[in-house]
């Protein structure tokens, strides 16, 4: 699993240094590793953490609820002992079903409000001063979540409710997006695309892991505070680790000239806000900057460029279809072919370590061959390629970026509707692994957006398209749920042929992209 391994390490004497694989020539005895290998534990730990403890969270919500039912009416058993046959009541499961209800809508919302408040913090503190806050809140969370097991009650309630409510705000997109948004600042244009790719690879690693353990662990011990316990354990450490040796990948400098920028712009806006409502809007505007970078820009021919609009509909449309068809695809092997936790656990597995191949080692390699064949169609000014500048654009078409993409939606689509048609397990593991060498879009996607505008503003970019598709994400159990739901008994593969039909046109979407409307550097003038 290659690709980042390949970056030369460089020597970071300070923040204001910028990182970028093609300044890094000099080998430091003081720093043997890039940024970009030293970010590898960082995102196998987010993915980790975030995602460990996912099935057991259901049990503890549904024991929560149980109690405080039982309470209520008076029936808590004198031993405290509650058996499953005490919560088997409807008032228990509706209550149960309305908190995850409420605990998606809130993640998804939570997603929005986070990658903008992230976006807008670490263009004025750093990018690493919101990895150790966002590290920090994982970890109050977790710490919560326990000390709510030892509470009775309604205080054990709102503790609980109080670490669900932070959980929220380190869900796995969230922490994706910061890692995303740091291997953007210290990747070169040429490099981004691959360089995303094995990162989100190896993210889904700790993914992998967490779901070979997650359900064992807990099942082994008959205590579901283990998995906090130890991811409690893995975000001390990560804290630490990101403290003492992740460098800063948003330097100084670049702040700096990001504040002016934004400062300007405010006294503009300002002299038409001059009354306190006008101030206010302003004030929790701010929350929703990102979006701003989805209004096409003016070219120098005065025409609209579109570009990062056609990924934001891009994205938001195909996430609709996509985010829940793991689920319904995990729902259809469960009723239909008796799949135990157990089955289900290798089956997520597989789909994971399939992606992890995909993105850590394929990817990267089908690129470098690929490279050469659409870098004889486009050609830059001389201005824009000299390789020692941070603001060099690629010198290869996008449409590599476009047609890789394509391509991993259709095969996508296509093993999506060959796993839900076959009957056997091994069939089924089969398509699951075809499912995850399609997993390519997702970061590809990334660097296509990023490629979009300035890179003083690539994290306001990504944070825009982010929640772009925590919408998408949203909205995919409304939509696809309901489809699934109405039609499992009758047809239950007709959801997946939607979800088809609609990743493909989403992803058709992209060929209206253009070189011509990619970031360009503005002209050098002569004095």
């Amino acid at each position: 699993m290659a690709s980042i391994q390949d970056v030369p390490p460089t020597k970071l004497p300070s923040e204001r240094v910028p990182l970028l694989p093609e300044r890094q020539d000099a080998i430091s005895s003081e720093r043997q590793f890039s940024p970009l290998t030293l970010l590898i534990p960082l995102a196998v730990a987010t993915r980790l953490t975030s995602t460990l403890p996912a099935t057991t969270l259901l049990e503890v919500i549904q024991s929560v609820i149980c109690r405080l039912w039982l309470t209520a009416n008076d029936n808590f058993p004198p031993g405290g002992e509650i058996s499953k046959e005490l919560c088997a009541v409807p008032e228990v499961e509706k209550a149960y079903s309305a908190v995850i209800s409420t605990i998606l809508i809130g993640d998804g919302l939570a997603a929005m409000i986070a990658c903008s408040m992230i976006s807008y913090i670490s263009s004025r503190l750093g990018r690493k001063s919101v990895i150790l806050g966002a590290v920090a809140v994982s970890f109050l969370a977790y710490f919560l979540m326990v000390c709510s097991q030892y509470l009775s009650g309604w205080l054990g309630a709102t503790i609980l409710a109080a670490s669900l409510l932070l959980q929220a705000f380190g869900n796995p997109l969230i922490m994706m997006f910061m890692v995303n948004i740091y291997t953007v600042d210290i990747s070169s244009a040429e490099d981004r695309t691959p360089v995303l790719s094995a990162i989100n690879g190896w993210a889904i690693l700790g993914q992998s892991v967490s779901f070979a353990i997650g359900g064992l662990v807990t099942t082994k011990t008959n205590n579901p505070l283990i998995v906090y316990y130890i991811s409690i354990s893995v975000l001390g450490a990560i804290f630490v680790y990101v403290l003492a040796f992740l460098p800063e990948s948003l330097p100084k400098e670049k702040r700096d000239e990001l504040r002016r920028q934004r400062l300007a712009q405010q006294n503009v806006e300002a002299s038409a806000r001059r009354n306190l409502s006008s101030r206010l809007i302003s004030m929790v505007a701010i929350a929703f900057e990102p979006l701003k970078q989805l209004v096409p820009a003016r070219k120098e021919d005065g025409r609209r460029n579109w570009r990062v609009v056609y990924c934001a509909i891009h994205i938001i449309i195909a996430m609709l279809a996509d985010s829940y068809t793991p689920v319904a695809l995990t729902l259809l092997y469960t009723t239909k072919y008796k799949y135990d936790s157990a089955q289900t656990g290798i089956m997520l597995t597989t789909l994971s370590l399939s992606g992890v191949f995909c993105l850590t080692y394929t990817i990267p390699s089908l690129i470098r061959v690929l490279r050469p064949i659409y870098a004889r169609k486009v050609v830059l000014p001389e201005d824009q390629q000299d390789p020692s500048d941070d603001t060099a654009v690629s010198t290869s078409t996008d449409l590599l970026d476009v047609h890789i993409i394509f391509v991993s939606w259709v095969i996508n689509a296509i093993s999506y509707i060959v796993a839900s048609a076959t009957t056997t397990r091994v069939s089924h593991l089969i398509a699951v692994s075809a499912v995850g060498f399609s997993s390519a879009h997702t970061p590809i996607t990334r660097s296509l957006v990023v490629s979009s505008v300035d890179p003083l503003k690539q994290g306001e970019v990504l944070a825009a398209i982010e929640m772009m598709s925590s919408i998408g994400a949203f909205l995919s159990p409304l939509v696809m749920g309901s489809i699934f739901t109405a039609t499992i008994s009758s047809q239950p593969m007709l959801v997946f042929y939607i979800h088809a039909a609609i990743v493909i046109a989403a992803a058709s979407l992209l060929f209206l992209v253009r070189d011509s409307d990619r970031y360009q550097k503005p002209p050098q003038t002569q004095d």
